[in-house]
């Protein structure tokens, strides 16, 4: 076992892992980061009774997703699940696509931000659904998005020791706009803004949830899309290092273990860390999670 890698107990091993398997665990694109596999969306709110108490088990995952919010009681439970594992890897949330009630330093400057909504050829302004509302969706190629977006993303690292940011919905939607010309400005818009990004903070890990690989992101999350995970898995040459990949599925309930392992398995041989979850509010662990940290230590 390497000196100073983050290992877990494992109790309840039932992947049966064949030698390959195990092998698949050292992904050479992680090695600098030195951790399993395993990642958790843990988009918790301390404030809300059912959703407390769950520092430890976001814990004994080696990388996690976590809201931005800076009020107290959200920094003192990332406080208490740093506590319980000094090492692990928090990412911070930030919204792209669209406006959003979230709390936080960076959606509270994109709400203030003026005239960075796409429009139309007839005036109206596109949206997108997403419970409790409909949310307008961001022109990229407007300079007041792209002064407010990089303003967001710094705003969230400056109120946290958090390793990167998570960027949600960080694609261009067929949504924004009928004419494919207009919606390829945006990507390249989006692009540019990325690697000013990345110019601003050249070590800090950025993970996009989108289906394109982006220039100056360390990778993307892949969203429940199986058929697709070859494709995306592969490594590319526009990507920052450590160049890391993650595959989130959900599943219909905590004992969907026929296909937690099936697609933990495709995640694994494709490259991607893994999280599952039945919502990102209520975080789980999976004996199969115990045998992967036992064979990663092992590997």
């Amino acid at each position: 076992m390497t000196a100073g890698r983050l290992v877990f107990g494992a109790e309840k091993p039932s992947l049966e892992m064949s030698a390959a398997g195990r092998g698949a665990l050292l992904n050479p694109r992680l090695e600098a980061l030195d951790i399993p596999p395993l990642f958790v969306t843990a988009f918790i709110d301390p404030a809300i009774a059912a959703q407390r108490g769950q520092e430890a088990l976001v814990a004994r995952y080696p990388l996690a997703l976590v809201p931005q919010d800076n009020h107290e009681k959200s920094i003192t439970w990332k406080d208490r699940v740093r506590k319980h594992n000094s090492r692990i890897i928090l990412l911070g949330y930030q919204q792209v696509a669209h406006e959003t009630t979230v709390p936080g330093p960076g959606h509270r400057i994109l709400r203030g931000a003026k005239d960075t909504y796409i429009r139309y050829p007839s005036g109206r302004v596109p949206d997108i659904a997403r419970p409790p509302r409909k949310w307008p969706l961001f022109d990229y190629r407007k300079a007041e998005w792209q002064d407010a977006f990089l303003e967001a993303c710094a705003a969230v690292l400056k109120s946290y020791p958090y390793a990167g940011l998570f960027l949600d919905n960080c694609t261009v939607f067929n949504a924004h706009h009928p004419d494919p010309i207009v919606r390829e400005q945006l990507r390249e818009a989006l692009q540019q803004s990325l690697i000013e990004l990345r110019r601003m903070f050249p070590d800090t890990i950025l993970i996009g949830n989108s289906s394109r690989q982006w220039t100056g992101l360390n990778g993307e999350m892949n969203e429940g899309r199986l058929k697709a995970l070859r494709k995306e898995g592969k490594s590319f040459s526009g990507h920052a290092q450590p160049e890391m990949d993650l595959f989130m599925t959900y599943l219909k309930s905590p004992n969907d273990n026929d296909l937690l392992r099936k697609r933990l398995k495709a995640a694994l041989r494709n490259g991607f860390m893994f999280g599952a979850a039945v919502t990102p509010q209520k975080v789980l662990w999976f004996d199969e999670f115990d045998e992967v940290i036992d064979a990663y230590a092992n590997a």
